[in-house]
């Protein structure tokens, strides 16, 4: 398939959303359509705020990811490290660490939500970039996070199916104002942790 250059980002509900995603035949990348597509999907990320997106999120059927954060879309988690902005197709994590860590996750797909969800820390992803070669990554704190919540897309979850605990829910403007919170609201360390930085307990 071939998406218009502004596609729309689908929300909870569509159907597409909680489906897996079928793997790419590696021979496509090179062609013209996919090419197109990902240009389309990264545009659509850094015009959308987004520090990822994947492929299912603006109704293209594939396992194909996009990630990244720079001052162009830092704005949704300012305190976040800069990440170099790549292309994942056919992406799979091959190790996570036992290790976990929690921080407030969001999703274009889910607006106006925010959940403190906890996550392996550290993970190994392979698959393939934009020219399809092989590529492998060690990541680690928020790098790590973003790339497991875009894996999840791909997999037909959303995070809130993550959330086993409802009081970890917070509306998104809440976190706008997370000076003024109850103390210790909705834990300890929720309370204190900025968008964009990690936790090492609940």
């Amino acid at each position: 398939m071939r998406l218009n250059k502004n596609p729309d980002v689908l929300l909870m509900g569509h159907p597409l959303l909680f489906q897996e995603q079928p793997q790419v035949v590696v021979g496509e990348i090179a062609s013209d359509d996919f090419q197109h597509n990902l240009e389309v999907l990264k545009q659509k990320q850094v015009s959308t705020q987004g520090v990822g997106l994947a492929a299912p999120q603006i109704g293209w059927s594939a396992r194909v990811l996009s990630v990244g954060i720079s001052e162009i879309n830092r704005s949704r988690y300012p305190q976040a490290p800069d990440i170099p902005f790549e292309f994942w197709i056919n992406p799979q994590i091959t190790h996570f660490s036992k290790t976990t860590c929690w921080t407030w996750e969001a999703c274009l797909s889910v607006p106006g939500m925010r959940a403190w969800i906890e996550r392996p820390n550290s993970i190994t992803v392979a698959g393939y970039n934009e020219f399809g070669e092989r590529q492998e990554r060690s990541l680690t704190g928020f790098t790590a996070r973003v790339m497991q919540h875009e894996l999840d897309h791909l997999n037909g979850k959303l995070f809130p199916m993550r959330v086993e605990d409802k009081s970890l829910i917070i509306p998104n403007q809440s976190i706008e104002h997370q000076e003024q919170w109850a103390e210790n609201w909705p834990t300890a360390n929720a309370h204190k942790t900025p968008r964009g930085q990690m936790s090492t307990d609940r």
